[in-house]
C-alpha cells in the first residue's frame, strides 16, 4: 500500500526593489509505503515544524470503484481514535428536483442551504420583482448544500444511500480527532486509510523546536 504526499512549507518572504514578496514552495512525493511517510512526519516535527494533517483518499481505486467512507470510519474505531463524519453534497438542479433532496435531508433532521441562480436575461421569463417566476427550468438554478455531520458515521448511512439511488454526487469527509504533532496517532490515523491516499502536511512554525 503506497501514499502521495504533499508538504506545504511556510511562506517565506524576501524583499526585492523596496518591495515584500511572499513565496510558498511545495513538494509532493508519490508511491510513499507507511513506514516512509511515518518517517517523514517525524522528520519534519524534528526540524521544527508543527503540521497540520489532511487526508484525502482516491475519488476512484485500482477497480475503479469509490472508496469506502464507512470501512475508513471502521478502522478509526477499532483503533480507539474519535473522528467527525461529514457528508458532503453540491447538487444543483431545477426546483422540483432539488425539493426532493430537501426531503430527504428534513426526513433525517438535518439543516440545509439552498441558494438560487435566477438568469436575468432579454428573453427570460424570470421577472426578479415578481416572486413567481423564480422556477423556470430554464433561467432558475438552485443549489443545495447539507448540514448533515456525526461523531458515528452509521447517522449519515440513510441519507448517503438515499441520495447514491438518486444518482447524486454524495461524500462522506472525515476528519479524525487526534493530538496535533502526535507521531503514534498519526501512524494509526494514516494506516486506516486505503491505497492512494493523498496524505497533505501543512507546516507551520511549532512554538518549541526539536533539537
Amino acid at each position: 500500500m503506497t501514499f502521495q504526499v504533499k508538504t506545504v512549507f511556510p511562506k517565506e518572504e524576501t524583499s526585492e526593489n523596496n518591495k515584500y514578496i511572499e513565496r510558498t514552495f511545495n513538494e509532493l512525493v508519490e508511491g510513499l509505503e507507511l513506514d516512509e511517510v511515518v518517517t517523514l512526519y517525524e522528520q519534519l516535527l524534528n526540524k521544527g515544524y508543527s503540521i497540520n494533517v489532511n487526508f484525502a483518499p482516491p475519488q476512484l481505486d485500482d477497480k475503479g470503484t469509490e472508496p469506502d467512507p464507512f470501512m475508513i470510519a471502521n478502522r478509526l474505531e477499532l483503533a480507539g481514535i474519535s473522528y467527525k463524519a461529514s457528508l458532503k453534497l453540491k447538487a444543483s438542479g431545477d426546483y422540483e428536483s432539488m425539493v426532493k433532496i430537501a426531503k430527504l435531508i428534513e426526513h433525517q433532521d438535518y439543516d440545509y442551504d439552498i441558494t438560487a441562480k435566477l438568469q436575468i436575461r432579454e428573453n427570460s421569463t424570470v421577472d426578479f420583482e415578481k416572486e413567481s417566476s423564480w422556477f423556470d427550468k430554464d433561467y432558475a438554478k438552485y443549489t443545495i448544500l447539507p448540514k448533515a455531520s456525526s461523531q458515528d458515521i452509521a447517522d449519515l448511512r440513510t441519507l448517503y444511500d438515499d441520495l447514491i439511488e438518486m444518482n447524486q454526487k454524495v461524500t462522506i469527509n472525515i476528519k479524525a480527532k487526534v493530538k496535533k504533532d502526535d507521531d503514534d496517532a498519526f501512524a494509526t490515523q494514516l494506516a486506516s486509510y486505503p491505497d492512494g491516499t493523498l496524505v497533505l502536511f501543512k507546516l507551520s512554525d511549532a512554538e518549541i523546536y526539536g533539537d
